[in-house]
């Protein structure tokens, strides 16, 4: 058995901020047979000028693009760094791994591309950084996500399907099938906002509980295009601006009511896709009831809940009970996982999930300036 500590970092679409999760892993290499234990994990609140600079990045000229960059390259490692020493973490950690924060996501057009310079991040760091984990998976033909369904396989085997809440809600079964299933938390925390200015979410889903279901913008969100491709597909959120945005016309309707019809509509959409996903277990669990892991920001959403376990637990389905650190850092700890396995030299992106012509060894490797002997060397191999 082997042991390895490392550092996983995300941003959602969701910009709420940077999730920063310390984990130890235990396992055996060459088998699927993984463990983790969560170390410390915190999330580092993006003020408004950072949230800002994310939300409006992908509409900046060239020079000005890459300055930002470079500067959220430096937010990621001196964060990180400070996340080291506050845990007094120096000498446990032995790799930083980052998914950077998404900007362009076309697979269509080959493009994907998460911000923060990795070799800018390194400076900082004192171990081996890992990023970029998309490009690879999209350059061999994959829509370079979901991700999440790797760690999933190793790390969550009694859980049968596992939903995450964030920004884009999306499934992953038994880490072999995965696919964005819908807009979430984007929708919702806009929403939000324009109910009450400097709100940031809906907590527990009040307002949504007080609002009513508008039937006309519920039938159209039913309706838009994405609904009918099929899997392995992602979401992103320029797609979700141009296409769906537009419905939710805070001039015409009323807030709450809008934020009433979002949540029964990510409701409904998890459910279809939970229940697709019962039936495609139906062979391998005769007679069992698959169980379902829901994490991410939207699974501390009271009301959003309700609505997700009377729409799944009557097909049958048993919602798992969860700890909220791992609601809140699942997806973190999973890079961790996924920038273990790049240093390892094994597969961390699998085309079961993402469509790719094969399974590849994903993510870009960034050496610290000065390299100081590892606890553990065979990561550097």
């Amino acid at each position: 058995m082997s042991s390895f500590v490392g550092i996983g970092c995300m941003s959602g679409s969701s910009l709420d901020g940077l999730d920063v999760c310390c984990v130890e892993f235990t396992g055996d290499i060459c088998s699927d047979l993984w463990g983790y234990r969560i170390l410390n994990a915190e999330t580092i609140s993006y003020d408004e000028q950072w949230t800002e600079r994310l939300r409006n990045a992908a509409m900046l000229s060239a020079a000005h693009f890459v300055k930002v960059n470079v500067d959220y390259g430096l937010f990621v490692g001196h964060s990180v760094a400070r996340f080291i020493t506050k845990h007094r973490l120096d000498h446990k950690v032995q790799f930083v791994a980052s998914h950077g924060h998404s900007l362009f996501h076309n697979p269509h057009d080959g493009v994907a591309f998460q911000l923060g310079d990795g070799e800018v991040t390194a400076t900082v760091l004192k171990v081996p950084f890992v990023t970029s984990f998309r490009s690879k998976d999209v350059c061999l033909g994959g829509q370079g996500a979901p991700l999440v369904p790797c760690g999933e396989k190793f790390l969550f085997r009694n859980s049968d399907i596992c939903v995450n809440l964030g920004g884009i809600a999306n499934i992953g079964v038994r880490g072999l099938v995965g696919y964005d299933i819908c807009a979430c938390n984007i929708m919702l925390n806009y929403l939000a906002s324009k109910a009450n200015a400097g709100m940031a979410f809906d907590k527990d889903g009040e307002l949504a509980r007080n609002g009513n279901v508008i039937p006309e913008v519920l039938l159209k969100l039913k309706t838009i295009a994405y609904y009918q491709d099929a899997a392995p597909k992602s979401l992103w959120r320029d797609y979700i601006e141009s296409n769906i945005m537009p419905i939710l016309d805070t001039d015409k309707y009323i807030v709450v009511d809008l934020l009433r019809t979002c949540t029964e509509h990510v409701a409904s959409m998890v459910a279809k896709a939970c229940l697709e996903a019962k039936n495609s277990l139906a062979t391998a669990l005769p007679g069992n009831a698959p169980t379902v892991l829901i994490t991410g920001g939207g699974a501390l959403n009271k009301f959003l809940m309700e609505n997700i376990r009377q729409l799944i637990e009557v097909q049958g389905l048993v919602v798992q009970e969860v700890d909220e650190e791992t609601i809140n850092f699942k997806e973190a700890l999973i890079f961790a996982f996924l920038g273990m396995r790049c240093l390892l030299g094994v597969e961390n992106v699998f085309r079961e999930t993402t469509g790719a012509r094969k399974d590849s060894v994903s993510g870009s490797i960034h050496r610290p300036a000065t390299c100081p002997a590892l606890k553990n060397k065979s990561l550097l191999h």
